[in-house]
């Protein structure tokens, strides 16, 4: 899929918020060049920006929503590093 159609972003409430709110399709996480995780949504219709601006601006989402889907990426980002790492573990010869 083309970048375009995709919105990244490294900020975990906002993650929260976009998946909670069902407003975009979340597709995968990420390790990104600093180290840290990258959420990554799918957004065809090129609305994450409008969407961001909402989430700043105190955009609610129903309470039950919000903490799943916090277990949910959470999860999905302690996958993400785990598979970093056990990656940086086999370059140095540590995962054998």
């Amino acid at each position: 899929m083309p970048t375009k159609n995709l919105f990244v972003t490294e900020r975990l409430q906002l993650a929260i918020y976009l998946h909670a709110s069902q407003k975009l399709c979340f597709s995968h996480c990420e390790n990104s060049d600093k180290g840290k995780v990258q959420f990554v949504f799918f957004d065809p219709s090129g609305v994450a920006d409008q969407l961001e601006l909402e989430f700043e601006n105190g955009a609610a989402v129903v309470a039950n929503s919000l903490f799943a889907s916090q277990k949910f990426l959470r999860r999905k980002m302690s996958h993400a590093l785990n598979l970093n790492n056990r990656k940086t573990g086999a370059q140095y010869g540590f995962n054998k």
